[in-house]
């Protein structure tokens, strides 16, 4: 008889220990830093709970089409694509985020956070 093989646990990123992080970038005034790595994180959880990385050759925008397109149910666009406007813009827009931007990104980033994992998070700086 053949043994059942055990049922691996879904690897997590500590989302916690992350946004600790998003908060001593934002501490030490470095707002743009601290977009970026917000969307750092939500590369790594696509990436953890769906198994799909970015390719080197394409765009966050392209990466994030992408990814509403094959992942389609789990993904609504309309939860995507304000947040990658909003990275998208913050990091190639050529001016520093403010606090408000940055919060306001935070929150696009824990609806999304919230949707995809259905695990409730919340984050203020």
């Amino acid at each position: 008889m053949a043994k059942k093989k055990k049922k691996q646990p879904e690897p997590e990123i500590n989302i916690n220990q992350r946004f600790d992080n998003v908060k001593i970038l934002a501490e030490t005034n470095r707002p743009k830093e601290a977009i970026a790595y917000i969307y750092l994180v939500y590369d790594d959880i696509i990436d953890v709970k769906f198994k799909k990385p970015r390719l080197t050759h394409q765009t966050i925008r392209e990466y994030a089409i992408a990814c509403v397109n094959e992942l389609e149910k789990n993904l609504k666009p309309e939860s995507v694509y304000p947040f990658i406007k909003k990275i998208e813009d913050i990091i190639y827009g050529g001016v520093e985020p403010t606090n408000k931007e940055l919060n306001y990104t935070i929150d696009l980033f824990t609806n999304l956070y919230n949707e995809i994992t259905g695990k409730l998070f919340s984050f203020k700086l």
